[in-house]
Parts: structure tokens; C-alpha cells; sequence
């Protein structure tokens, strides 16, 4: 009995050792994400890594920004863009593994402000631009993200732009990091308006912020897309194209649909 209590001893201490061993071996996949997929890259990484047999390892943050680090050679794997255009300029210099990419969402901008504001309800174009002049006119603030990184950011100018608005504004904008950082802008009263994706302003209650004004496409000029690509510096490609391949399945799509992304 001894013999066998001792052997059950060094059984369990090998598979202990084992265990540390197998989970190190399991590959790491580090995803450059656009700070709006935040929460539901998040609510979904337990099912993908199971998918794919690899962690999940998240760097949110402005498009722009993430573009710039996997052009100093960031060791990412996949990034996921709120914008075709930082896409673009990765997959012109050779940064991204041709034929990985997939234009997986899309979403729009939305002008949003403090709990006791009130909506523009006008469906009229010159109507609404005028009730949006007005209430322009009357902040102190307008929160956006910088444009030079933030996709929300260039299509708020974009649409202002359009509009005729972007005067009234330019010289009051406060430029967020990212679009997350607008929409705290706004939520904690530092700005009375901000601009932000659609998708962000539903993450918060309406007791927090109210959306006023959701932009139309025509408004932007542009299609707002989430792009998805494999990096070429990527070690994991294989697995890497796993998780695009998981990013395109029920599930996920059920996810993004349910954050109030739209699905392409």
C-alpha cells in the first residue's frame, strides 16, 4: 500500500509539472483591436480561444495609433480596424498577409450629449441641420477623437464637414485618444456634446448620456468599416486566421449584432 500511495504521489506530481508545461506551449495571439470592439472582443474571448486553441491577448486602442505600432514592428497578429483606410496603408507596404482580409462590420456616428438634453427628431435634412447648428453653436465643447488616429474622429469632421458645421466647431473641439475617451468626455460633463460611434453610446445607460443625433451615411461620405487582417510579422498565422474564421461564425455574429454593430 505504501508502494502504491508513493506511486500515486510521484503520478500526481508529474501531471502537476505537465499541466504548467502544456499551457505554456499553448500559442498567445496578440490582437490590435479598435477601442469600440472593446467589450465584445472581450465577452467573447472564453469561446474563441477554445475555437482556436490559443489565449487571447487584447491591445485596444485608436486605429491609427495601433496601425502606427505594427509599422514599428509591434509583434501583433491580428488587427481589427474601425477604419478601411488604416487598413490600406498596411496593406500597401506589405504589412499584412495578402487575402486575410475580411470587412467584417460596419457602424455608425452618433452625436450624443448629458442625460437632460433633448434628441433632434427632425427627419428633414435642412431641419436637422439646423437644430444641429443651433445646438453647436450653443456649446462650450464638442468632444471628438483626434483624427490624425481616431476613425470616429475623421468621420465626425467628415460629416460636420458636409454639413457645413465643422466652422462653427473648430475652434471648441476637445480631441480624445480614443473614441472611449469621448464618450467618458461627455459622460463625466467635461463636454456637453461629443461625437462616437453608435456602438459605444449604447454601452452606457441613457441616464448617463443621450444620443441626439445619429449622422446618416451620406452625412459621412464614406462606408464606416471594421476590416480585419492577419499581420505579417505574425508568428501564429495558421491560428491567427483560426480567430478570423471564428470572427465570422454564428456566434461571433450573434455578439456583434447584439452590441449594435452592423453585420456585412
Amino acid at each position: 500500500m505504501k508502494r502504491l500511495a508513493s506511486l500515486i504521489v510521484i503520478l500526481f506530481t508529474l501531471v502537476c509539472a505537465l499541466v504548467p508545461m502544456a499551457s505554456a506551449q499553448q500559442p498567445e495571439i496578440l490582437v490590435s483591436a479598435a477601442a469600440s470592439l472593446t467589450d465584445v472582443l472581450s465577452g467573447l474571448a472564453p469561446q474563441a480561444e477554445q475555437s482556436i486553441g490559443a489565449r487571447l491577448v487584447f491591445n485596444f486602442g485608436a486605429s491609427g495609433s495601433l496601425r502606427r505600432q505594427i509599422e514599428e514592428g509591434a509583434p501583433v497578429d491580428v488587427f481589427f480596424s474601425a477604419s478601411s483606410e488604416d487598413v490600406d496603408k498596411l496593406l500597401a507596404k506589405g504589412l499584412l498577409v495578402a487575402g486575410t482580409r475580411k470587412d467584417l462590420l460596419s457602424n455608425k456616428i452618433v452625436l450624443i450629449g448629458g442625460p437632460r438634453a433633448t434628441p433632434i427628431r427632425a427627419r428633414e435634412k435642412e431641419t436637422a441641420v439646423s437644430a444641429l447648428k443651433t445646438l453647436l453653436s450653443g456649446a462650450n465643447l464638442v468632444a471628438v477623437g483626434n483624427p490624425d488616429t481616431v476613425p470616429a474622429g475623421r468621420y465626425a469632421v467628415l460629416a460636420l464637414t458636409s454639413y457645413g458645421l465643422y466652422p462653427i466647431v473648430k475652434s471648441k473641439l476637445a480631441l480624445g485618444g480614443s473614441v472611449r475617451e469621448v464618450l467618458q468626455f461627455v459622460q463625466s460633463g467635461s463636454a456637453p456634446l461629443g461625437i462616437v460611434f453608435l456602438t459605444d453610446a449604447l454601452t452606457v445607460s441613457p441616464d448617463s448620456i443621450q444620443q441626439l443625433f445619429v449622422f446618416p451615411d451620406e452625412a459621412v461620405g464614406v462606408p464606416i468599416l471594421y476590416p480585419v487582417a492577419v499581420v505579417n510579422a505574425s508568428k501564429n498565422k495558421e491560428t491567427a486566421e483560426k480567430l478570423i474564421e471564428f470572427l465570422q461564425g454564428d456566434i461571433a455574429r450573434n455578439a456583434f449584432r447584439s452590441a449594435g454593430f452592423l453585420l456585412k
